[in-house]
Parts: C-alpha cells; structure tokens; sequence
C-alpha cells in the first residue's frame, strides 16, 4: 500500500528541473572511465565500449587484462494510451494522461523504445537523420574533448549545471 501511494504522489509533482533543449549530435563526447581496476571507454550517448575496438574495455586494467564486452547501451521504454476517437478514417494521436481515462475510455496502446548505439539505429524516412538519445549543450565545457567527468574539472560546463527553468548553479 505504501509503495502504491508513494507513485501516485510522485506522478503528481510538477517538474522543477531545468529546461533542456533537444539533444543534439554535435554535442556528443567520448571518454575513459579507470576504477576499481575497470577500464571503460563511454560515449555521452549512454553507449559503453566499442566493437571492434580491442582498447576499449578491459579487466583488470593491467597488460594482462581481457576484453570484457564489446558494447552496451541504455534502452529506455514506455508504454503510451492514446485515445480512440472511434473513426477508422482518422489518426488518433491525444495521449491519454490520466489514470482514470486509461481505465475508462477506448484507447490504442504504444510500446516506445529508444536508445543510441553504434548499429540498428532507426532512420527518417529520407534516411539522413538517426533517431535516438543526443546529449544535451549545458551538460559539459563545450570547449573541451570530454563529456564532463567529476575528476576533470576542465569537463564541467563553464556556466555551472543546470538547475531550475533556465538558471544554473555550481554544488
């Protein structure tokens, strides 16, 4: 019960976060995560490691370390309603957002899936522009070679982060 109520509050709280603009290709970075004896290539594309590639992963980080994936990406899904106007004539496209709409009224229900990953991306249909998760500016110093890692301070976006709208803040 506790659980239940706890994501019925959290689905009811407005956003406060800050105001993004669309991800964009020209902002996407590489880099070298090195820890506890993992060493890992990573793209601000939620994509890690690289195949072919043979330096791009390795346990444990020493010369004698081996390969340990050749890539992995976030997928992130949703399941969507969409109202049903009940005209076979018409593309029904209003997204039911409440629960009790949901229950209540005809609706059609789309799975989405997205992720960005070297291969298997889906296209526009002229073919030219890839669909999938692009960083965002704001996120890292856009002068410099990598996306913004916490032992870099040359990586962090000169602004400070995004925080509330359109302000930014530094911790």
């Amino acid at each position: 019960m506790l659980i239940f109520l706890s994501l019925l509050w959290g689905q009811g709280k407005e956003y406060e976060g800050p105001e993004d603009s669309a991800g964009d290709i020209a902002a996407e970075k590489e880099g070298y995560m090195i820890g506890n004896r993992v060493y890992l290539y990573f793209r601000n594309t939620t994509e890690l490691s690289d195949w072919p590639r043979v330096n791009v992963s390795k346990w444990p980080n020493n010369p004698n370390g081996l390969k340990m994936t050749d890539g992995i990406g976030l997928l992130v899904s949703a399941k969507v309603f969409i109202e049903d106007d009940g005209n076979a004539a018409t593309l029904d496209t209003i997204p039911l957002t409440e629960l009790s709409d949901i229950y209540t009224k005809d609706h059609h229900t789309l799975y989405y899936l997205q992720t960005s990953y070297r291969e298997e991306m889906d296209r526009d249909p002229t073919g030219t522009v890839e669909w999938g998760f692009y960083p965002v500016f704001g996120y890292f110093n856009e002068t410099g070679e990598y996306p913004a890692l916490s032992n870099i301070e040359n990586s962090w976006p000169i602004g400070g982060w995004p925080s509330t709208g359109f302000e930014f803040k530094w911790p």
